[in-house]
């Protein structure tokens, strides 16, 4: 039975069992077509025989009556020798039907059959019933003057001629039966085993699958996580530096304009040695959701690290606007809950730099910004200056 997609990727090995299943079934699909193809090959055999068995009494028949008219030594020992042929290959096929055994093919080579059973059974028994008084009564020895002696044998054969030729119809439509109901049992197995092999397939190749989009929404939040600041979600240096490369080598091609924020917090210092870093993270998260909240949904906010974020601003260059959105965030930084920020003493200074008029590069307009942020601190803090 399949075993179920969550299951398979709930274990390796459950998955490396199931892959065993595959092979095993498709190996029993194998041996399934192997068995039936032998299997037909020995039925054809045996309805072959069994035709043949018609043949063989009509043979037996006439050569028996050749006997009765031959005329001299000579005839009498040929039709005598083609009933020991016939009527012995005739016997010796009904054994082999009967108990499983060797006789001879078409072809003269030795043919292995299995006992019938069923309808062919009762029908090889009351066959072979039917000829045993023949062997009685035919003579030890052919000669001229005991020609005669096959009369008996003749006219035996003759008077059941009619229900040995019955009977080896009988055999031979009971063999036929018994072939196709014996292929059709066993197609039906075969293609039982297959269907559960495909399914089995179609389970590992889908638990894979979903194995493998597991593996890549894992690497993907790794990778994520890689790019996020752990105690605000914003981004990190790496992934802004990434973006902001993106974003201002488009606005090189573009000709656009935009500026870059570097805001560092005003007494957050005293805040963390008085009440701890617990307290102090506090206000980092809630700095960065204020920051988040204020930036609008085309800006770039991330931590580089400490208490120093930034902001990439694409197509902000009017300093007029400049001025009301860093004064929105000074307020944002200024206005956090006492709760949060013991003494509510936290400030911001934030230096700014714009492109093109500090280019494109974006390490060298951070520099621009990081030196207009330490002119803001000198200049008392929790104010803007754009240089």
């Amino acid at each position: 039975m399949p075993i179920p997609v969550s299951t398979l990727i709930g274990s390796p090995r459950r998955l490396i069992t199931a892959i065993v299943m595959f092979a095993a079934l498709d190996l029993s699909v194998l041996m399934i077509n192997l068995w039936l193809a032998n299997q037909i090959a020995q039925d054809a055999v045996a309805i072959n025989l069994a035709g043949r068995q018609r043949m063989l009494s009509q043979q037996t028949t006439k050569a028996l009556l050749l006997t009765t008219r031959a005329t001299t030594p000579n005839e009498v020992n040929a039709a005598a020798q083609e009933v020991d042929l016939a009527f012995g290959l005739f016997e010796r096929t009904l054994l082999a039907f009967a108990d499983g055994g060797q006789t001879t093919g078409g072809d003269d080579a030795p043919v292995t059959l299995q006992a019938v059973e069923g309808e062919a059974a009762e029908v090889v028994a009351r066959a072979r019933t039917l000829i045993t008084p023949v062997r009685g009564l035919l003579p030890a020895a052919a000669t001229a003057q005991e020609g005669r002696a096959y009369t008996a044998a003749a006219d035996y054969m003759v008077g059941n001629n009619r229900e040995i030729l019955a009977l080896m119809n009988r055999l031979t439509t009971a063999l036929e039966h018994d072939s196709v109901r014996r292929s059709r049992d066993l197609r039906a197995i075969q293609t039982g085993a297959f269907v559960l092999a495909l399914g089995n397939f179609l389970v590992i190749v889908l638990g894979m699958l979903r194995r493998h989009r597991q593996m890549e929404k894992e690497s993907e939040r790794w990778r994520e996580m890689a790019r996020h600041d752990p105690l605000t979600g914003l981004a990190n240096r790496k992934a802004f530096t990434e973006t902001g490369l993106g974003i201002l080598a488009r606005a090189r091609v573009d000709g656009s304009a935009g500026a870059v924020l570097v805001i560092d917090l005003d007494g957050f210092k005293p805040i963390n040695d008085r009440f701890g870093h617990a307290t102090g993270d506090q206000v980092l998260v809630q700095l960065a959701a204020r920051l988040e909240s204020t930036a609008r949904t085309t800006d770039l906010v991330a931590r580089l690290g400490g208490d120093e974020f930034a902001i990439l601003c694409p197509n902000l260059h009017d300093p007029e606007h400049i001025g009301q959105f860093c004064n929105r965030l000074v307020a944002a930084i200024g206005d956090i809950p006492d709760d949060i920020c013991p003494g509510n003493a936290l400030g911001a200074s934030i230096g700014i730099a714009t492109y093109p008029k500090d280019g494109y590069d974006l390490h060298h307009i951070l520099g621009q910004a990081d030196r207009a942020m330490y002119a803001a601190k000198q200049a008392g803090g929790s104010r803007w200056m754009l240089l």
